[in-house]
């Protein structure tokens, strides 16, 4: 009788560990597929912000450029105005 029950705990043992392989590879393959979908976001995020990186100094050298070619008489204009509107704020 021992003998017959040592031999189906083996069996039971060896399905066991055909199950656990089974299962290890499944999680494995799921482990890829996340760190896959991960990776993708990341790099996203690199060329997202690789391109606003970008627009701010095209944006940055247009101010430049405008501010340059701007006449002195504009210029004092518009500090004029923004000194005259923020002294009406302030004041109420």
């Amino acid at each position: 009788m021992a003998k017959m029950s040592m031999e189906e705990e083996l069996t039971s043992l060896r399905q066991e560990v055909e199950r656990l392989k089974k299962e290890s590879v499944s999680e494995a393959s799921v482990e890829v597929e996340e760190d896959s979908a991960l990776d993708a976001l990341v790099d996203g995020a690199y060329d997202f912000e690789g391109e606003l990186e970008s627009k701010a100094h095209e944006v940055l050298e247009r101010m430049k450029l405008d501010y340059e070619n701007m006449s002195p008489a504009t210029a004092v204009a518009i500090f004029s105005a923004g000194a005259l509107f923020g002294r009406l704020f302030l004041t109420k």
